[in-house]
């Protein structure tokens, strides 16, 4: 019973830990889309006067 207890809290830990994560990296990655589109908009907007 105590394996089985270890195991299920290892399990715990790992699933904690890959959701924090998820949580912090996917602000990040859209953060980083919506830089590279303003920075296209202004490269347009500088070639077109």
């Amino acid at each position: 019973m105590f394996v089985v207890a270890m195991i299920v809290l290892v399990l715990s830990v790992i699933a904690i830990i890959r959701g924090l994560t998820e949580r912090f990296k996917n602000p990040i990655n859209e953060l980083k889309g919506r830089i590279s589109y303003l920075e296209k908009r202004v490269n347009d907007l500088e070639n077109d006067k």
